[in-house]
Order: structure tokens, then sequence, then C-alpha cells
């Protein structure tokens, strides 16, 4: 089956301002064969069950307050597919940007989570556009990704190779470990003493196996336990949005400064993600982890995804010199290395970051929050110049929430010492069934506050004062952390809020330069543009172009 749209294994001159072209530039990528090779049935992953919006702006259901799920809105299915690479999710001058490595292929899971995950795949059918159903999707994509009801799914389980459950027993946890589609599933049959290893014949080019039942789970004598998937085109389905942990990460964060800028008189700041925050990965297609067993099964594999979607199409750097953000929060280590390996001529430190740190992004958290580190770049283009200033905060990775929980942290000599000179917090410190301590055998040693943290806190410095200094040096709540630079940002005035007028809403300031993403000859979203970007001198044709290029030429 021929790809839709077809594959360009290179970017088409600009048409368009930077914003709108490379949505007709990332979206049609092929540059990189392993994930697009000439022959789509050798493509290493799903075909994954696929929707389609039925307009091309379509009626979306508001989520409710707490949502764990959803149904967003009323689509239809497509053919089954692999997910388009992505654009940046959000306003394209949205102050505060992240950039992670790339998507996360959840169909890819175990579990009953991944039987029903689908991803978009947009047609022009019945008078619609593809492409700005494609822009529309992922300028207003915020924390969420869709899934079918699983009930919805189940009906298209293909009745051949299907696996069911010889007694009773539970599922055992399992991981894959490569992109196989072929993997095993462990269980526990009951009266049995050891595990049931079960072998799931899954082939390059077939519907996907998925699992259908969670780990630990119990399960019944016959019961289905695995069987594959492939849901038809044109079935009119409700889509449903689910929270996804890694896009949530920031919402903690935004809340604490939304609650500055209502300390700082903006009492009606109301930050949302996808709209104050616009989040990119540097290579644009997915995967379900990062690493030569997910991409091709060789270092040479995995470089030549980096060198074409990080440094030759440099898709996220030039979402960056378009949005110009105030801030970027660099999601991970493996982010910041790959950052780093590409595009260290950018950055900027008093105190150069280590290339090796000694507690990972914590020590990089650290590092960048308490300096002024940043991303700089300035040239002149056919006489018009351009400059860039972006502060750059490294964290810990979005994707586990045990990364943001507050806590303390020391290298295991440090802590060995700080036992000797206070051994009753450090007793505390292992033993409050309010902290829990890991000790991992190498790594540093971590005291997470996963209870009453304040009032954890504040017994540490009423009962263990001469001991707390130390602690506090050493404490690590990512979330204030960042919030933190945000507010500072905006003390500094990097940072602004417009207030309300004329009965309009107030919102984070935008950054500097035009935008026409949401109002083009191309396009027009019906909420536009509540910031006047379009009405902006523009750009000549190409100049943010030739920007980016000279920013990746100074690589080297």
């Amino acid at each position: 089956m021929p790809y839709d749209p077809p594959r360009q294994l290179q970017p088409q001159p600009p048409q368009d301002p930077l914003e709108v072209e490379l949505v007709y530039n990332v979206r049609p990528c092929g540059t990189c064969t392993f994930f697009w090779p000439e022959n789509s049935a050798t493509q290493p992953y799903g075909p994954y069950s696929s929707y389609d919006f039925s307009s091309n702006t379509p009626a979306e259901n508001t989520p409710p307050s707490a949502p764990n799920s959803f149904l967003w809105i009323e689509g239809v299915t497509r053919p089954p597919s692999f997910p388009d690479a992505e654009v940046m999710d959000g306003c394209r001058k949205a102050p505060i940007m992240t950039i992670g490595i790339n998507p996360n292929l959840t169909a890819f899971g175990p579990g009953t989570t991944g039987a029903s995950w689908c991803y978009p795949s947009f047609s022009s059918d019945n008078q619609t556009d593809s492409w700005t159903k494609y822009a529309y999707y992922y300028r207003y994509r915020s924390v969420y990704q869709e899934h079918f009801d699983l009930q919805f799914a189940e009906q298209f389980l293909l009745p051949t190779g299907q696996v069911k459950a010889a007694k009773a027993g539970v599922v055992q946890q399992y991981t894959r470990l490569s992109d196989d589609p072929a993997f095993e599933i462990r269980v526990l049959y009951d009266g049995d003493a050891s595990p049931t290893a079960i072998h799931l014949p899954g082939k390059v080019g077939a519907p996907p196996y998925v699992v259908m039942v969670n780990a630990q789970q119990r399960f019944a004598a016959g019961d289905l336990l695995a069987a594959q998937i492939s849901v038809p085109a044109g079935k009119p389905v409700g889509v449903y949005d689910q929270p996804i942990t890694y896009y949530t990460q920031m919402l903690p964060v935004l809340a604490g400064f939304e609650a500055y800028l209502k300390q700082k008189g903006h009492a009606d700041a109301n930050l949302q993600v996808g709209e104050d925050v616009g989040q990119i990965d540097m290579v644009a297609c997915a995967s379900p982890h990062w690493g030569p067993q997910w991409l091709g099964g060789t270092s040479q594999s995995v470089n030549d995804v980096i060198a074409n979607c990080v440094q030759k199409n440099a898709w996220a750097i030039k979402q960056l010199v378009q949005t110009q953000p105030a801030v970027l929060f660099l999601v991970g280590q493996a982010s910041w290395d790959m950052f780093w390996k590409s595009f260290s001529h950018l950055v900027s430190a008093p105190q150069p970051l280590p290339s090796i740190p000694e507690d990972g992004p914590y020590t990089l958290l650290r590092l960048t929050s308490g300096q002024n580190c940043r991303i700089v770049f300035s040239t002149t283009i056919d006489g018009q110049q351009y400059s860039l200033s972006t502060r750059l905060i490294i964290t810990p990775h979005f994707s586990y929430d045990e990364n943001f929980v507050p806590q303390f942290r020391m290298a295991p000599a440090a802590f060995t010492a700080f036992a000797q000179k206070f051994p009753q917090a450090a007793e505390f410190l292992q033993h409050d069934p309010r902290i829990q301590f890991q000790k991992p055998a190498s790594g540093y040693i971590a005291a997470a506050l996963v209870k009453d943290v304040p009032a954890v806190l504040a017994q540490i410095q009423q009962q263990f004062a001469s001991a707390s200094a130390e602690l506090m040096a050493v404490y690590y709540d990512a979330h204030q952390i960042m919030a933190n630079v945000l507010s500072q940002l905006y003390d500094q005035g990097e940072l602004a809020y417009t207030a309300p007028s004329a009965g309009k809403a107030g919102f984070l300031t935008r950054n500097s330069g035009p935008c026409t993403f949401c109002d083009n000859q191309r396009w027009q979203f019906p909420k536009g543009c509540p910031y006047g970007k379009p009405n902006e001198p523009q750009y000549p044709l190409g100049f943010l172009d030739k920007v980016a290029q000279a920013m990746i030429a100074e690589a080297g």
C-alpha cells in the first residue's frame, strides 16, 4: 500500500512562511529509510489503528476537570498505518518550549491500553484537506493522546492466531526488548511452579499482536490472552483522549508560575500546555524507546536517524528559530547529549556544563537553573538581522513521575560522610514512612518525599537544624525549580503578561516576530490568532530558512 501522503526524501524549497512550510515538509518526510522503507510492507512498526477527522476543524468535546479518558471527537477510521512525523504541538509563538528526543509509539506497549491506541491519519475525503487537518491537530494538541474504546477495538481482533488461556492464572510483568513484531508474554498458570512463555509470532507488515490482559491481571481458563488486530477504514468511531505523563509533566510547573502571576496582580492568569507551552522533539518519527534495538539494530542506524532529522533536516531547530521562545526546557540527559553533539556552538554558560554530569539530569538541572545558561545565535541575512537568546534548562525525563518527586540526592560517599556527621538525620531519611529511601548498587542515593512534603521539610528544619543546610543543598523539587525559573524570567522582563483589554482575556505575552500558522493563504482556523501575529510585518519568504541553515552550518 503506498504511503499517504507520498514520502519525499528531500525538503521542498520554501513556498510559505517557515511555520507553514514545516507542515508540508515534516509530515511527508521519508528521509530515514528505517522509518519509511520504499516498500511500506517492510515498515518495522505497525500498521496501527488510525482515525480521521470528518471535517477540517472538528467539533471537540471539552475535557472534564481531571479526566482519565473522555470522548474527544466523533471521527472515522482510516487504513492501519504508521503515524506521520510530528511537528510541534501548540502555539508557534508560545514563550515556553520543551524539546525531547522523539514521540513515544504507545501502541507498541503491552496490555489493553496498547490494544486501543490509535493515531491520526488524515485524508482529503469529502472535500476536506488533509494538510489543514494535520496543522489543526498539532496546533491545538496539549496533554492528550488518542485511543478507541476497547470494546470497539475488540470487534476487529482477527480470529486466526488467537491465543487463549489453557487454564486460569495471572499475566506476569513483561517487556518487549526490541522492534521485533514477534515477542513473548509470560503467564503463571494456577498450580504451576514456574511461568509459561507464550510466543506471539508477529511478522513485519502483518497486523500486529495485541495483549488483551494487563500485567498482574488474573484470567480464567479459555480467556483471550492475545490476538492480531486490524481496524478497517470507513467506520464511524468515537475517538477518546487520555492524558499522557510526558505531556502532563508541565502542568505543576505552569500551576506554580500561574500562582506567581496572580500574586503579581494578574488575577485572570490561566496558563495552558499547548497555548503557553509548545512541545516538540528533535526526531519527528515515533519509536517505543530510544536505542539501537528499537532503531535498526546498530549504533550506525541510530546515528543515521540523528544525522537526518536532527542535523540535516533540523526540524526542531527550524521551529526554534521561528518560535524564538523565552525559555527552553530540554527534557532528559539523552536529549541534552543529542543537542550538545549537534549544536554545542549555540550554548552559552558562565560555568561550562560537564560532558559527564555526576548525577545525570539532576546535576544538569542544578547547573542550568542556577546560572544564566542560554542558547544564543545572531546573524544577518540579505541585510536583515536575526537574533535568538533563549534561557536553557535541562530537566529530568518527563515520562517518569518518580523523577519529579521531591527528593534529597547524594553520592554514596557523600551520604556516608553525612551519616557519620548527622547520624540521627540519616536514620530519619532511611526509616521515616513518608520517605522512600533508595540506595542503588551504582549511582546516587535518593531519599524521596512521597507523602506530606511540607511537614517532612518542617520537621527536618526543626529536629535536625544542624543538618538542614546540607540537606537542602542537595534537595530537588524539579517542578518547583522549573516554576521558579519562569518567575525569575518574569521578574527580569523576559516573560511578560498582557492584561485583559477590550473584552479580550489576558495572556502570557507571545515572543517577538510574526506568525501566520493559524491564519494564512492555505487555511484559517476558527479561533484565528488571538495575539495579532499575522498582522505584524512578515519576514521575506525563505528568510528564517536561511537563518536556520546558517545556524546549522556553524555546527561544522
